[in-house]
């Protein structure tokens, strides 16, 4: 999702140690720290939302597609 110049990264994912650290290090490539992160485990499920001011659209796309690549995550919205 997109807002002004915000970037919001929403996913789903199995409720694993190693999920949102391999979301975050996608960031941390890039020289990138995150304005805004949340997660709450559930039960067997983690909600994850990622916010990231500034980003060029295309690293915005390419961050997105990533996400949906890490194991565990079961839906990126």
């Amino acid at each position: 999702k997109r807002n002004h110049s915000t970037v919001r990264y929403c996913f789903e994912a199995d409720a694993e140690p190693a999920v949102l650290p391999r979301a975050l290090e996608l960031l941390a490539k890039r020289g990138l720290v995150p304005a805004r992160v949340f997660a709450q485990a559930d039960a067997d499920l983690l909600s994850v939302e990622i916010e990231v001011e500034g980003l060029a659209t295309e690293v915005a796309d390419h961050v997105g597609r990533c996400l949906s690549q890490i194991v565990g995550v079961r839906q990126v919205f």
